[in-house]
Parts: C-alpha cells; sequence; structure tokens
C-alpha cells in the first residue's frame, strides 16, 4: 500500500429544495482508500431558517451508518471523524432539512488518501 497522501480540498454542493438536500463524497478510484479526519457543512452565514444536517459514513443513508448532526447546518459546524477508513462504494453523506430553499449547501472533507489494502 502507498504513503498517505492528503486528500486536498474535496468538496460536493446541493441546491436546497424545500429547505432539504443531500451531498456526498467518497472514492471512486480501485483499492483507493479515505482516512477522513472531519467533515464540515455550511449553507449560508446568515440564514431565515437553521437548516439541521446529519452526517452518514458507509454504502448508504441509514441507522447503522449515522455518525452525527448539527443543528448549525447553514451557519456551519465542524465534525471529527477520528480517521474512519472508506474505500470505493462507501461515502460521507450529508442530509440536510428545514433550511431556506434556493441557498447552496457543501460538504467539506478533510483527510488522507492511500491507494491499495487498509492498514
Amino acid at each position: 500500500m502507498g504513503s498517505p497522501q492528503p486528500l486536498g480540498t474535496i468538496s460536493a454542493s446541493v441546491t436546497l429544495v424545500g429547505g432539504g438536500g443531500t451531498a456526498s463524497l467518497g472514492p471512486t478510484r480501485v483499492r483507493e482508500h479515505w482516512q477522513l479526519s472531519s467533515a464540515s457543512v455550511a449553507a449560508n452565514q446568515n440564514p431565515t431558517n437553521q437548516a439541521q444536517c446529519k452526517l452518514y459514513v458507509g454504502s448508504s443513508v441509514g441507522t447503522a451508518t449515522f455518525v452525527s448532526q448539527t443543528v448549525t447546518g447553514s451557519s456551519g459546524d465542524t465534525c471529527g471523524l477520528g480517521g474512519i477508513d472508506i474505500q470505493s462504494g462507501q461515502r460521507v453523506w450529508a442530509v440536510w432539512s428545514g433550511g431556506d430553499s434556493g441557498q447552496v449547501a457543501t460538504l467539506s472533507i478533510i483527510g488522507t488518501y492511500t491507494i491499495g489494502a487498509p492498514s
């Protein structure tokens, strides 16, 4: 397996419709692994409606993959992910609800990646 390399700036965005939306990020290359340090979410700094945002890590959104929730999903918050290792087919999901429709919500990830078997 190669040495861990910084992911760089990794982010995904979604326009909130009806106050909600989902953005996700994850490895796409064969044998690629991400070691997740943290995730941050934000939509707009001065919201009329402060969105909630739930984070999930895994192959889908569900009870078993739930990691964290914030009540400041619009003005922004960060969640530590403690080095969770994910591989191709798994993702970090941010699911917003109750926010301002039409706002662009963004999920950003900090961590490293490796190519090969996990350590």
